[in-house]
């Protein structure tokens, strides 16, 4: 049974982490003073600007953050403050006892997937929205989208797009970054693709990666059992079709030929301008038809 945590008002405390990546100091004090003016009480983790090389901070350091915030009795959010690498250092050393106990929101994607992964595992819903480092690049529209969902008012999506594959399911969301979908693959934080609705983006990867990685997906036995399947941006790509053959539309359906879940492309999610907040975990439904596909959730948002 998968819960959400209670939804934020006025005044509610978000804790701010490095648990990843070095982050820049000035932009995640500026994502801070977003959150803050939309009416929050904004805190930043000890080791949260105590870089080290390409981490956050040191591994125990990040560890210790994260732990502290999700055992923390009074916050109601944990605000990552970029992805990048390093979540999956520490993942397994966590104990979720005392978050069951006082649930938050945790939000992040990209290297984060694998923590959205890992609450999923423990019961909960998380979001998959914008890092911190990334809100203040946002426009003002998606920035309210964020703080709309964690307000509850959970928007449904609408993408357009020629390459779609009519269909219509129900089913539970998940996913994320399709780089960490496949690290996760054979270790603790793996999740059970059975009858999911599954969405993915990536950022920076030759088309070939993309082949390959949907390729493993195929070979472990992830797509077969599938509901529906949401794809988000793929942006900066370092190939192009002229190069491989193939678009990135065309690589999803060539690995999705055998199955008959709907698939609904050009969702505004991801490494991009765009980036809407989804409910991970959520209960959703999802329809495909001709070149416009929906995507309701199925929760309650009060």
């Amino acid at each position: 049974m998968i819960q959400n945590p209670s939804f934020l008002s006025e005044n509610d405390l978000i804790l701010v982490i490095s648990p990843s990546g070095v982050v820049d100091e000035d932009v995640v004090t500026k994502g801070a003073a977003i959150l803050k003016n939309a009416g929050f009480q904004v805190e930043i983790s000890p080791n949260a600007f105590n870089p080290h090389f390409k981490f956050g901070a040191k591994h125990q350091e990040r560890l210790s953050d994260l732990q502290f915030a999700l055992d923390n009795k009074e916050a109601k959010a944990i605000y990552c403050a970029r992805g990048g690498f390093g979540i999956t250092h520490i993942i397994d050393s966590l104990d979720w006892t005392q978050f069951k106990k006082n649930p938050k929101w945790i939000i992040g994607f990209s290297d984060i997937t694998a923590l959205l992964h890992n609450a999923f595992q423990n019961g909960y819903y998380s979001l998959h929205a914008s890092v911190l480092q990334g809100l203040p690049k946002l426009s003002t529209e998606y920035q309210k989208h964020l703080i709309d969902t964690l307000s509850g008012d959970i928007k449904a999506l609408k993408a357009e797009s020629s390459f779609h594959k009519s269909g219509s399911a129900n089913g539970q969301l998940i996913g994320g970054n399709l780089s960490l979908l496949i690290h996760q693959i054979g270790t603790q934080t793996e999740l059970d693709y059975s009858n999911k609705i599954l969405f993915i983006e990536e950022v920076a990867e030759p088309l070939y990666h993309i082949d390959r990685m949907m390729l493993q997906l195929k070979r472990a036995g992830k797509l077969k059992g599938l509901a529906g399947l949401v794809v988000g941006l793929f942006t900066n790509l370092s190939e192009d079709k002229s190069i491989y053959g193939q678009s990135v539309e065309e690589i999803i359906l060539d690995h999705c030929k055998d199955y008959d879940f709907p698939i609904g492309f050009n969702f505004p999610f991801g490494h991009g301008e765009d980036n809407v907040p989804l409910v991970h975990g959520a209960e959703v439904g999802f329809e495909v038809e001709g070149k416009e596909a929906y995507l309701k959730y199925l929760i309650d948002n009060t």
